[in-house]
């Protein structure tokens, strides 16, 4: 990148190197424009990094002493064992297309393709020694400089390159394809070159010895170095000619590389790293610039240059792996050790800071120097007169020109360690000011003037956040999610009631006539009286908010909000608070530019305020736990395309599947941990992530910068999981990664299973039934033939004992009659008395029969009810008609009686009560139910005695009841005055029915 060139051009100091003498490189405060970051092996790096390349898709790959590694800028995966085992030591790597084409050590190439190690290209004429390089010339053929020579690969084999190329060396040592489509191979003595599209090597007459890499300037002449004896080549061409100019280093330098800007980077043997910024000769080198251990490189034994796609440089050394980068957040001059530092900025483009640890300090070009006011500084503000003031246990300060003069000492209920948590200045004069654990004071003509507490809780006993702003309010911050604001003798709140759900409040800043709050737990601003919340993502990367500033937008109109929060610096365009305040389902995109940009954790210091600012020249200015630094907002890199995102390794119950293609799982997954990445090599640590299980998730998850999602318990069914990232300019992946899987249904829950089951069960509820119903029906036949039984001993023992005595009695006086004269008036009456007695004999015998049996079957009960019908119809002058329908089936003995007596009592009281015209009899017999109904249409039953007590001194309708209950039948009366009467019988097949074989008569 051109920002990375013109970053390094401003900051390098150079040194004297001799010219033929040892090279006497000093060290450059790179840092300080230079983001530096290493990985060692105890931080789960790698070691001995001996090979780098990167790919299309991104990755970075690392060739080390124990295998070969794959790197996404934040996590290193060990490529596993493929096809001929693991990769064993890798001397040299080289990108082609998809593929990755990787020299061993022992000897052979093998390509990387998928993720997979594949087996070696073996064939005839194919390298069998250690492969120093790889190169791929312009008609897209691969050359290895080999331990054994020189071989090159197109059309899908080998071919030895010997002496008909022109090349007669038994070793190559390394080779390069230059921009012109020209290839470099040194050679063990020589250095040879093979012009574009010729099949012969030229000798260019250098001679070198152990060249351990090639690289082309800018200006395209050739630059070598020689491992062991520390020359350092420049080779020009012109046609056929070759210009050699050699040094000798005093380190060797075992790698070097021109960056896109056109700078030398050289990896030096025990010398670290030496950057040349555009050399054109040799003579350049006198300004070289070294970075080594002592500044924190991983070690001074660099192996292995390389530039990544987005102008990183990647240093591999003997410990680790380095990477430098541009800063984009620049360190300052104030003191190393200046902890969570106050800041305000001064009208005349200085900057005052107030360290918690140290006293306050003003910042003006670039020169550091102390105001007088002894520290820990716990608060600074600049006033709208543009006074800057600061606070701390010390009391309270007031800039004039370059120093702080005391206003006044803190009140006297503040302790001797009171720390200062928020101040503000009103329209007045007056400046209010906070005092941790004590409560809010207001010094007014230098007295301090308490101020009532706005809450009765202990937790909002003073501010942690003030504003005075332009328009005469006063606004507070409290914790616990209360926000206040003050004008005179007016006081308004919000809080949970007004939608405030931020926690505590901690940020505040106007503008444009907006209010801006943020907090424990997000941002947001006062609209119409009621706090809206914006909608940020999750995540955590905008809690607990420290800073709020606003700034004009450089490419549009409007400002941009800048934040301040424990997880980092983010910038908000105007654009897109815009967006969200008119749709409020709106994502907004944020940039972000530092993750680790939050305060030193110090439990014994209050936080400092305010901890980001805006400058008199545009410049924010930021305190974070490495010190202040700052960022011109006019001068920003673009932003970056949206990161390629992969899904890496899925594992199901702590089993590795595949993470290509549609997985088929087993029933009963209990976990599913689906490793997922990004790739961003200049700011791993700044992606953002969101995914769904489409099948489970009814919404994208923001996972912040989590790299892993994790499913339990997850039904059966088809899922596809489904992960996008954002860079740290908030720019999306253009395409989501994806991993589709199903889980099988178990046998339980199979829908042919749970028929079966549904159906047996069913089948056993209605055995169960069945048996309940056969078990209640014997047990009412039962009751019915035990009824029937003792009636039978009734009718058997009135008949054997008091009818049969009667009759005899009977006799006895009859005889006794016989002897009384014929006129004789005793006689007379003893013959009345023995009439009478033989009305009550066929009464008895009557109901002894009645006793004894009833319809013996359907046929006489069809019989009996026909002939008592017409008996009565012909004794009342009505109509009468008995209709049975269905197949008769025989009835239960026990019953037949009950149903008789029934339609008896029915019918008698139809006509002889009920004064009917028409009496109709019907039987219908179902394979379900028996059914007798009885109508009339007789003057009808009165609706009060149709309840189940009758009606009073009268027993016919309360013992049909009786007898129908007794049977376990249904009896239902349906009548009304003027309307006639329905009485219908239901019963049961299984309690009507005999089981006995029958014959079915003919249908009636």
């Amino acid at each position: 990148m051109q920002h990375l060139v013109s970053v390094l051009l401003t900051v390098l100091v150079t040194v004297v190197l001799s010219w033929c003498g040892p090279l006497q490189a000093a060290p450059a405060p790179i840092l300080e424009r230079l983001d530096h970051r290493r990985w060692l092996a105890t931080d789960g790096g790698p070691s001995q990094v001996g090979a780098m390349a990167q790919t299309p898709d991104g990755f970075l790959w690392l060739g080390s002493n124990e295998s070969l590694l794959r790197f996404d800028g934040l996590r290193f995966r060990r490529l596993p064992a493929g096809q001929g085992g693991a990769p064993g030591i890798v001397a040299s790597v080289l990108a082609v297309d998809s593929a990755l084409w990787v020299g061993m050590r022992s000897g052979g190439v093998r390509i990387v393709r998928g993720g997979v190690m594949r087996e070696r290209i073996n064939g005839p004429g194919a390298p069998g020694g250690m492969v120093f390089g790889l190169a791929r010339d312009r008609a897209g053929a691969i050359w290895a400089a080999a331990d054994d020579g020189l071989a090159r690969h197109a059309a899908g084999r080998w071919e030895r390159i010997g002496a008909g190329w022109g090349y007669a060396n038994a070793s190559a040592r390394a080779v390069l394809g230059d921009r012109a489509g020209g290839l470099w191979v040194a050679g063990e003595r020589r250095l040879f070159y093979l012009p574009p599209g010729a099949r012969r090597l030229v000798d260019t007459g250098v001679g070198v010895d152990a060249v351990s890499q090639i690289a082309q300037a800018p200006d395209a002449a050739i630059w070598l170095t020689e491992r062991h004896s520390g020359k350092l080549h420049r080779v020009v061409r012109d046609g056929a000619r070759f210009t050699t100019a050699s040094t000798r280093l005093t380190a060797p330098a075992i790698s070097l590389l021109f960056d896109r800007a056109g700078s030398l980077w050289l990896g030096t043997a025990g010398h670290g790293l030496l950057h040349v910024a555009r050399p054109g000769t040799l003579a350049a080198l006198r300004t070289a610039s070294a970075f080594t251990e002592r500044e924190g490189l991983s070690s001074d034994f660099v192996w292995k240059l390389v530039e990544d796609g987005d102008g990183n440089l990647w240093a591999g050394t003997a410990t680790g792996l380095d990477r430098f980068r541009p800063r984009i957040l620049m360190p300052t001059t104030f003191p190393a050790g200046a902890l969570n530092v106050a800041l305000a900025p001064g009208a005349d483009g200085s900057l005052w800071a107030g360290p918690a640890n140290g006293p306050a300090l003003r910042w003006q070009a670039g020169q550091v120097r102390q105001t007088g006011m002894p520290g820990p500084v716990n608060n600074a503000l600049r006033d709208q007169d543009g006074t800057v003031w600061m606070a701390g246990p010390h009391g309270v300060w007031r800039a004039r020109g370059a120093t702080l003069e005391r206003v006044a000492a803190l009140p006297a209920a503040a302790g001797q360690d009171s720390a200062v948590r928020a101040m503000a200045r009103d329209a007045s004069g007056d400046l209010w000011v906070s005092i941790n654990k004590v409560g809010l004071f207001r010094l007014h003509a230098g007295q301090w003037m308490p101020v009532p507490a706005t809450s009765q809780r202990a937790s909002q006993r003073m501010p942690v956040s003030a504003l005075a702003a332009p328009d005469g309010w006063l606004w507070f911050g409290y914790r616990d999610g209360l926000l206040e604001a003050r004008r005179g003798d007016q006081v308004r709140r919000w809080q949970g009631a007004e939608g405030l759900d931020i926690g505590h409040v901690t940020a505040l800043a106007q503008h444009a006539g907006r209010l801006w709050v943020g907090g424990q737990h997000g941002l947001g601003y006062i609209d119409n009286g009621r706090f809206r919340r914006l909608p940020l993502p999750d995540g955590g990367l905008f809690d607990n908010l420290y800073a709020i500033v606003p700034a004009p937008a450089v490419d549009a109109d409007g400002a941009d909000l800048w934040l301040h929060t424990r997880s980092g610096i983010f910038q908000l365009k105007g654009a897109e608070l815009a967006r969200a305040a008119a749709d409020p389902a709106h994502r907004i995109r944020h940039r972000s530019f530092d993750a680790t940009a939050g305060l030193a954790n110090d439990p014994h210091q209050v936080l400092p305020l305010p901890t980001a600012v805006r400058g008199s020249d545009g410049r924010l200015w930021f305190s974070t736990g490495a010190g202040v630094v700052t960022l011109d907002p006019a001068s920003l890199p673009p932003e970056a395309p949206g990161p390629a995102v992969v899904v890496e390794a899925v594992s199901v119950d702590g089993v590795a599947v595949p993470s290509v293609g549609a997985a088929a799982l087993e029933a009963g997954v209990r976990r599913i941990s689906i490793d997922y990445t990004a790739l961003s090599l200049a700011a791993p640590e700044r992606l953002g992530f969101r995914y769904r299980l489409d099948g489970f998730d009814a919404r994208w998850l923001d996972a912040g910068r989590a790299r892993q999602a994790i499913y339990t318990g997850l039904g059966p069914g088809h899922y596809t999981f489904r992960v996008m990232a954002l860079n740290h300019d908030g720019v999306a992946s253009p395409r989501e990664a994806t991993f589709a899987f199903s889980i099988a249904r178990p046998l339980y829950r199979h829908p042919l299973f749970l028929f079966a089951v549904g159906m047996l069960t069913l089948g056993a509820l209605w055995m169960l039934s069945r048996r309940a119903s056969r078990r209640a029906a014997m047990r009412m036949r039962d009751r019915l033939q035990e009824r029937h039984r003792e009636r039978e001993r009734i009718a058997r023992e009135l008949h054997d004992t008091l009818l049969q005595g009667v009759n005899g009695l009977v006799l006895r006086f009859q005889a006794v009659a016989v002897t009384l004269p014929a006129d004789a008036p005793a006689r007379a009456q003893l013959e009345r008395a023995l009439l009478r007695a033989d009305e009550v004999l066929v009464e008895g015998r009557d109901r002894v029969r009645d006793l004894r049996s009833g319809p013996l079957d359907a046929a006489e009960l069809h019989e009996a009810l026909t002939t008592l019908g017409m008996a009565m119809a012909h004794d009342a002058a009505c109509e009468f008609s008995f209709v049975a329908s269905g197949v008769a089936r025989p009835l239960q003995s026990e019953i037949l009686d009950d149903v008789y007596r029934i339609a008896h009592e029915a019918v008698v009281n139809a006509c002889t009560h009920g004064e009917a015209s028409l009496v109709r009899v019907e039987i219908v017999y179902r394979a379900s139910v028996f059914a007798l109904t009885i109508t009339d249409d007789g003057r009808g039953i009165d609706q009060a005695w149709l309840g189940s007590a009758g009606r009073p001194d009268h027993w016919g309708l309360r013992g049909m009841r009786e007898r129908a209950q007794r049977i376990g039948a249904s009896l239902a009366i349906d009548s009304g005055a003027g309307t006639g009467t329905r009485i219908a019988l239901t019963l049961a097949a299984r309690l009507a029915y005999s089981r006995r074989r029958w014959r079915a008569p003919p249908r009636v």
